[in-house]
């Protein structure tokens, strides 16, 4: 039974061509849309009755470009709201490609307030409610519902991996290679890294203050995925804290989510078209440098760490000790290390029912940077 959803999905695609735009425009029009208009990068800069009028260009990259924003309303073919929102998101992706452009995924809100803030500058299509119905539901028979996996019965099946692990302080560790770095000139996310040293030296402390350092540091050079002229140097002094006997296991743990981030930021920006950082590179190829002694903790810790050293092992494909890992993130991380392209059919097979996963199986990215991003979808989605 149709369901109507209280939200609406909002879009934008910039797209190269003035005359594409508007094809576009008609094509997100005929998948009712409810509203649909085409305007240029930046058109407000050149209205005198806008605040932006004679401003500084917002996206000086991509003048002389075109914008086709517009709403979304449903109905959807069922209450399975996130579903049939990824279905859109994947069809207007197609058609940005199509035309030359791009489009992130939708945006939403509450969609009467969304109807009544519609900028109408350039609107090129208005859609009575008859209409959205009839077209969105048309359009939406042609996607695919969203597989039903089965459930597994009992623990043993289940898949899962328990990170309730002991925490707590410990007696210090000896903190490696921290003062080889001439810190102060490099820099992070707030400036200077001149303070990198006393949120280490914290960490090392292994004391009851342990939780406040970590997430300075990571706030620091791994702020937001962001990576720095510090972070590397940092992260390799990470990696040697990790190997630590002294460490609680959930804080080993911890570091070792930390690692698995930033050594993943690359391929997560490549994957999802984003701009990569200078210091990406850096910072996968020192954690890539320092996986073997990380992997020689696999026999001595639980079960939670080894599926982050496995994760970790996939950035470039080292092998790893058999393990009987079976949650999702592990399964795609063990295939990938065996055959990347039986991995790219495991990620076709789990977007048949993850809506997450959609864009990366679709992707023009190189493959193996999508299946990185992936084993992320699927480790935060535990």
């Amino acid at each position: 039974m149709p369901h109507q959803p209280s939200h609406a999905q909002t879009y934008t695609v910039t797209i190269p061509e003035e005359a594409d735009a508007r094809l576009l425009a008609d094509q997100l029009a005929a998948r009712g849309h409810a509203l649909v208009a085409v305007r240029e990068v930046d058109w407000a800069r050149r209205d005198p009755s806008s605040y932006w009028f004679g401003k500084p260009a917002l996206r000086p990259h991509e003048q002389g470009r075109w914008d086709v924003t517009s709403v979304a309303t449903g109905p959807l073919p069922d209450a399975d709201e996130s579903w049939w929102h990824a279905q859109e998101d994947a069809a207007v992706r197609r058609l940005a490609q199509r035309f030359g452009g791009r489009s992130s995924r939708s945006g939403g809100g509450d969609t009467a307030t969304i109807l009544r803030v519609f900028t109408r500058v350039g609107l090129s299509h208005e859609l009575d409610d008859a209409t959205v119905r009839e077209r969105r539901l048309a359009c939406l028979a042609n996607s695919p519902a969203r597989v039903r996996t089965v459930e597994r019965d009992g623990p043993d099946d289940s898949g899962d991996v328990d990170e309730d692990l002991p925490g707590g302080p410990g007696d210090p560790v000896r903190l490696p290679a921290a003062d080889a770095v001439d810190w102060a000139k490099l820099e992070h996310a707030y400036g200077a890294a001149d303070d990198v040293p006393r949120m280490l030296a914290g960490l090392a402390a292994n004391d009851d203050q342990w939780g406040g350092h970590l997430d300075d540091l990571v706030g620091s050079v791994t702020h937001q995925g962001s990576s720095y002229s510090s972070t590397a140097p940092a992260l390799r002094v990470v990696a040697g804290l990790a190997l630590a006997p002294q460490l609680a296991p959930k804080r080993r743990l911890d570091l070792l989510y930390t690692l698995f981030l930033a050594a993943a930021a690359l391929d997560q920006a490549l994957a999802y078209g984003y701009r990569a950082e200078p210091h990406h590179g850096q910072v996968r190829a020192t954690l890539v440098a320092a996986s073997d002694d990380l992997l020689a903790l696999w026999p001595s810790v639980s079960r939670a760490e080894q599926r982050l050293l496995l994760l970790l092992a996939t950035v470039d494909g080292r092998p790893v000790p058999p393990h009987d890992l079976a949650d999702p993130a592990s399964r795609l991380a063990a295939t990938m290390i065996r055959d990347e392209d039986e991995a790219c059919d495991l990620v076709d097979k789990l977007a048949r029912s993850n809506e997450n996963v959609i864009e990366l199986a679709e992707g023009k990215a190189p493959l193996h940077s999508r299946l990185v991003a992936a084993l992320e979808v699927l480790l935060w989605e535990r």
